[in-house]
């Protein structure tokens, strides 16, 4: 069994981990982030998503982060095209119990020299649905252990605020999950 592993490996078939080796031109070895549009009316999306690229390039360390908007090789930019939420679940007296929220994005990597689109991806979505009635939270998911919240604070929450603690969850989870796919359909894409 050892043996047939060193074997494989020796073959270098090709094959790897996605997001752990890159293919970007020659030249490109550090990325800034540019400019990021918010055209949602989620205040300060725009900024939470940034820092997130920012945070995935420090945290993979395939390529250096620049943190001036253009002192690297290439400049990530982009807009968010949309951001929204809409109920998805209701309880007997038809008062919403459960909301989806939805971010799509468009990203642009740019050679910082000349200009050159190195890679695009437009309409990158992730949707993720949060909880705003606090008998329906499931303390035992693995979203809820993951979260901020314990059991204790939950059940001293009104609806309000745990809809708005959730939605906020929601929000990082969405912008985690954008930048985990930007960054790993960058660097494989070429």
């Amino acid at each position: 069994m050892v043996s047939l592993v060193i074997a494989a490996s020796s073959l270098h078939c090709g094959y790897h981990f996605i997001g752990t080796q890159t293919s970007l031109p020659a030249g490109v070895h550090s990325v800034s982030v540019g400019a990021i549009e918010n055209r949602s009316r989620q205040f300060g999306l725009d900024k939470t998503l940034a820092f997130a690229f920012e945070r995935e390039v420090s945290r993979r360390g395939l390529l250096r982060l620049e943190e001036q908007p253009n002192a690297g090789d290439a400049v990530l930019s982009g807009k968010i095209r949309a951001f929204q939420t809409r109920p998805v679940a209701f309880d007997a007296q038809d008062e919403a119990i459960e909301y989806q929220a939805e971010l799509i994005v468009d990203l642009t990597l740019r050679r910082q020299s000349d200009g050159t689109v190195l890679w695009e991806a437009s309409g990158l979505q992730e949707i993720e649905e949060y909880a705003v009635q606090v008998d329906i939270v499931v303390p035992s998911t693995s979203q809820f252990q993951q979260g901020t919240l314990n059991l204790e604070d939950l059940q001293q929450l009104t609806d309000i605020q745990l809809a708005e603690t959730e939605k906020r969850l929601a929000i990082e989870r969405l912008v985690e999950a954008v930048v985990r796919d930007a960054h790993d359909r960058m660097l494989e894409d070429f």
